[in-house]
């Protein structure tokens, strides 16, 4: 098996090992009357049945482990996510919503969350299932602006190279629901299980904070939509809004952690980092994970790459996070094709490379494709099959170009989200 397939072959088992229904069993261990996650204890109410809500992607795998181990125990659910329902539950409503984009799906799916929340007693107790995707799946902007005036700034935020910080600092700043605006009047107690999508495992990051707290202020809100250039783009009332913010004539986010709600983080991207190390010691290849992550421009990152290649012999190296794109065109790709692709236009001359890069969830951008895989055979596809990948990659339309030279990665959705994967394999 060449190491192009080796590579391509791993990430496909691993991501099968990491479905989010495993992660949990990993960390939780589930008695009749508590849990014990990361060796601490958590009471369950004894008369009690319990309330089980979650949001994101990955929300129906996570479900279904909380179903497996104490399914008796569960009064009603409420769970939101991007695909169809394949939990045939008496207890559960299942809202199906959107994403990237917040529709009025979202704001169905925020107002009944919200109020499910809201109507549950003191003596209740509830499991939250937050995973990444939550921030579009869930949503209900501020009074004061419309959903179209949100969906124009998310969508300016998606297409302006903005980290997922930047924009969920935006998002909270106009959202009802995020920043801990979910549970705000919430009387029960409750625990939320995480799969962070953030490479700083920051818990006012993950899903936009629903039911954390947000430490950020209506001012590093409008610094960063300056920095990214973009406060002359958005509409008119958002500037409005956030200009009152500033000036502190509208209540800013929660700024404290409620202390009936505690968070765990049961899974990461290390996890699938390593997961792939290991797969990878199968098969005879010894890989490195690096611990510089991928957070940067695409053009940062291709640089870097190539910069780190000229000090390598030979070896396998693992990279995670998550790349960011500045869209100015309607084509078909992602983050991770858009990388790969700028990498193949740069190829390093005299040196025999395999380059992997690919989402967690399966879907990478507005394609259905995870990522791309490309070797020296790749660019002798390119020249063969008289490609211009500048042109290619002007109309950020990778998943075509990748398409026609046959090194797309196509896994469908994983109904998970721990941020990308990159692997380059040097040979001597």
């Amino acid at each position: 098996m060449q190491i192009k397939e080796i590579l391509k072959d791993s990430f496909f088992k691993v991501l099968k090992d990491i479905e989010p229904r495993s992660l949990i069993n990993n960390k939780c261990t589930f008695n009749k009357d508590e849990i014990i996650i990361n060796n601490e204890i958590i009471k369950l109410p004894k008369d009690k049945k319990i309330h089980l809500f979650g949001s994101g992607k990955a929300v129906l795998s996570m479900a279904l482990s909380i179903y497996e181990n104490i399914g008796d125990r569960i009064e009603k659910a409420v769970l939101v996510g991007p695909y169809k329902n394949t939990l045939k539950k008496k207890s559960l409503t299942y809202l199906e919503s959107s994403h990237p984009l917040p529709s009025n799906k979202s704001l169905i799916a925020a107002k009944y969350l919200k109020q499910a929340i809201e109507s549950l007693e003191d003596d209740d107790f509830f499991i939250y299932l937050l995973s990444g995707g939550t921030s579009a799946l869930v949503e209900l902007p501020v009074e004061e602006i419309s959903l179209e005036e949100f969906q124009k700034t998310t969508d300016l935020m998606l297409k302006g190279s903005m980290p997922i910080e930047a924009m969920n600092c935006i998002r909270k700043h106009l959202s009802q629901v995020k920043g801990g605006r979910l549970v705000q009047k919430c009387k029960a107690k409750g625990i939320v299980l995480v799969l962070s999508d953030v490479i700083s495992n920051d818990l006012e990051a993950i899903g936009s904070a629903p039911l954390y707290y947000d430490s950020s202020t209506f001012t590093t809100a409008m610094s960063y939509l300056k920095d990214f250039d973009l406060l002359k783009d958005i509409p008119q009332r958002v500037k409005d809004y956030f200009l009152l913010g500033v000036l502190g004539k509208i209540e800013d986010t929660p700024k404290s952690e409620k202390n009936n709600i505690k968070h765990f983080i049961v899974a990461s991207n290390e996890i699938l980092l390593n997961d792939i190390k290991k797969e990878l010691s199968s098969k005879n290849i010894f890989a490195q994970i690096i611990d510089k992550k991928i957070e940067a421009d695409v053009s940062v990152v291709v640089n870097e790459l190539l910069e780190f290649i000229k000090t390598k012999e030979e070896g396998c190296f693992i990279f995670g996070g998550e790349a960011l794109v500045k869209v100015t065109s309607n084509g078909k790709g992602g983050r991770n094709q858009h990388l790969v692709l700028s990498f193949l236009n740069q190829f390093p001359q005299g040196k025999t490379i395999t380059l992997l890069s690919a989402a967690s969830d399966g879907i990478d951008g507005n394609s259905f494709s995870a990522g791309a895989v490309i070797n020296n055979t790749s660019l002798r596809k390119t020249k063969l099959l008289n490609l211009n990948t500048s042109k290619f990659l002007e109309n950020f339309n990778s998943n075509e170009f990748f398409e026609r030279t046959g090194d797309l990665i196509n896994t469908g959705p994983s109904h998970n989200n721990i941020l990308d994967v990159l692997i380059i394999n040097i040979e001597n």
